[in-house]
């Protein structure tokens, strides 16, 4: 599976970095792979957000996949 684009933020200033990060982590949860802040100038930064791919499984199509599944009854006397 390809890797997701990283979000690359330049010249951002100090104050906002913190809640830059907040917000990915945020959105992003665990597929956060990397965070890299570099200070570019004065008190600006560029912020580097990698998030991993999500895996997915392709599911086989089944007929009737909408109707509940069978109940399994246990005979008078039998345990189940």
């Amino acid at each position: 599976m390809p890797r997701r684009q990283t979000t690359i933020g330049r010249d951002i200033p100090l104050f906002i970095v913190p809640h830059i990060i907040m917000q990915k982590i945020r959105t992003h949860g665990e597929n956060l792979e990397r965070v890299i802040v570099r200070k570019s100038g004065s008190h600006y930064y560029n912020i580097s957000i990698r998030t991993r791919p999500v895996k997915r499984e392709l599911k086989t199509s089944v007929e009737g996949a909408g109707a509940p599944a069978p109940v399994c009854e246990a005979k008078k006397g039998e345990r189940a």
